[in-house]
């Protein structure tokens, strides 16, 4: 019987750069007689232990007759007569062959019993190692696998030292890999031993027999479940460093194990703690916190680790900040029906942008403007509002069309964005009659948030525009003023148009054009 073994566990050792050592290969009758040695024969001689011992009295009996033929040749008185041996009948002979042909075959019979029970246990011990192997194999891929120096058995390696040079080494870094009985690979761990990052603002069952594939998946995923518990733990210690060094808008407001607190910003706490695994909280903070710890510690090389807690701290107080913004801008756009909000990803974490469309109906004559556009800006926590279509301060004075159809920038802080962006939408309605007033030869005079029309001695119309950011029907309203200048007396009769949409406000332009026609 040759046995040959399966090829990994030719396999010695693994250096830790990864060379691999094999032991000493054996020769074919080396091989051979190693296994002929591990066969046990002591069951199946004891039944010949009988016959020995006859023999062996029968033996002794032998001696003594011989002892006494040769007493009797050495007496001379005694005569002994030739003796021959009596020639066996035909019947004796067959009868010793068949007791000699019977007792070998029961021996062989025996034999095979034996050889038979040792191939099925030989058989069940190589499926069992096979399966082991074939699962230590499949994990080797993905996994630092180790044979211990004892040679009593395996370990998997998930220390990783490249994040921080003086990163704590995590007692899950050693993996023991056990063999159960069955043959199956299988990995234990204590409870509560994994753990994952758990942000937040302040204010054991039995399974199921398992395939071979369920089974290194389920190890895989165990294993990976253990790698980011080791991560986490070192993405915790790292902000723990960091928060206790000088960082911007940054302190610490209280510590125990695994939890840290910390203040940002203006009145703004968060806490950040290692929490069991069976319980995680996986949302957008903790991501980006992991992410920018990778960054750090693999992308920027000798500067990695440094203000990475004041980064994030201001990235995440950007994105509060730029969740208020959005929350007036869509209260502004809701209450507006010609208004359509956008938002545009800026690809950076303290950096936010809208835009606010408004398309206006298109006209008989075709005007080329057909919409207007309003950005909103949010730079950490400054706001900048960019607007085509506004007159400025200097070109309100000059009266060119030039710098009254500029583009306005400005800064502004958060109470006065929805007042600033209606006031920016109004004077692009204003813009925009008062082209399509020009188209139709109708002269008229252009305000922030006003359209005047002359009329006959000295008399003016205008339409005005009013902002309400709270105002729930519309926030934009609009009324008719009509002045009278003569004698040097102001007389104004105002009248409340209501919130008037795109069309009406057309067909209102155009009524006032054919008054002053």
């Amino acid at each position: 019987i040759s046995l040959d073994k399966l090829p990994v566990r030719a396999l010695d050792a693994i250096e830790e750069n990864g060379v691999e050592r094999y032991p000493h290969e054996l020769s074919y009758d080396e091989k051979r007689v190693s296994l002929i040695r591990r066969i046990d024969f002591a069951w199946a001689l004891w039944q010949w232990q009988s016959m020995v011992e006859n023999l062996q009295l029968a033996h002794q009996e032998l001696s003594v007759i011989i002892d006494l033929i040769n007493t009797v040749e050495a007496n001379d008185a005694v005569t002994v007569a030739g003796m021959t041996r009596p020639k066996p009948l035909p019947n004796e002979v067959l009868s010793d062959l068949a007791v000699s042909a019977a007792t070998k075959l029961q021996c062989y019979r025996h034999l095979g019993k034996y050889f038979k029970q040792s191939a099925k246990a030989l058989e069940q011990q190589i499926a069992r190692e096979a399966r082991f192997y074939g699962a230590l194999i499949r994990l080797q891929q993905n996994w630092k696998v180790k044979r211990q120096r004892s040679n009593e058995g395996f370990t998997i390696d998930l220390f990783d030292n490249s994040l921080y040079d003086s990163a704590r080494p995590s007692s899950l870094s050693v993996i023991h890999i056990e063999h159960d009985s069955a043959g199956m690979l299988a990995i234990n761990l204590p409870s509560n031993s994994c753990h994952s990052l758990h942000f937040g603002f302040l204010g054991d069952s039995q399974k199921e027999s398992m395939s071979d594939d369920e089974s290194v998946k389920e190890t895989h995923l165990l294993l990976r479940e253990v790698h980011q518990s080791i991560f986490n733990d070192q993405v915790f210690d790292m902000v723990n460093r960091e928060a206790f060094n000088q960082s911007a808008g940054v302190n610490v407001t209280g510590i125990r194990e695994n939890y840290l607190q910390l203040s940002i910003g203006q009145g703004t706490s968060l806490f950040i703690s290692l929490v069991p695994s069976s319980k995680p909280n996986r949302i957008s903070c903790e991501i980006y916190l992991q992410q920018i710890v990778h960054e750090h510690a693999f992308i920027k090389g000798k500067d990695r680790g440094s203000g990475l807690l004041g980064h994030f701290s201001l990235s995440l107080a950007h994105r509060i900040f730029s969740n208020r913004v959005l929350m007036k801008l869509e209260n502004v756009v809701c209450r507006v029906p010609y208004l359509h909000l956008m938002t545009h990803p800026t690809w950076h974490s303290r950096t936010s942008s809208w835009t606010i469309f408004m398309k206006v109906p298109q006209s008989i004559l075709h005007v080329e403007k057909s919409q207007f556009r309003t950005k909103v800006v949010v730079n950490d926590d400054r706001i900048n509002v960019e607007g085509e279509g506004a007159p400025n301060v200097v070109g309100l004075f000059k009266r060119s069309s030039e710098d009254i159809c500029s583009v306005n920038k400005y800064d502004c802080d958060l109470a006065d964005l929805p007042v600033i962006i209606l006031q920016q939408v109004a004077s692009q309605v204003i813009r925009w009659l008062h082209e399509e007033a020009l188209m139709v030869g109708i002269k008229t005079n252009r305000d922030f948030l006003c359209l005047t029309f002359e009329l006959e001695q000295g008399e003016t119309v205008s339409l005005v525009a009013h902002v309400d950011p709270e105002d729930i029907q519309g926030c934009i309203s609009w009324w008719l003023v009509m002045e009278d200048g003569e004698d040097w007396k102001l007389q104004m009769d105002r009248k409340f148009l209501g919130h008037l949409s795109l069309d009406v406000l057309y067909s209102t332009l155009m009524d006032l054009v054919s008054l002053c026609g």
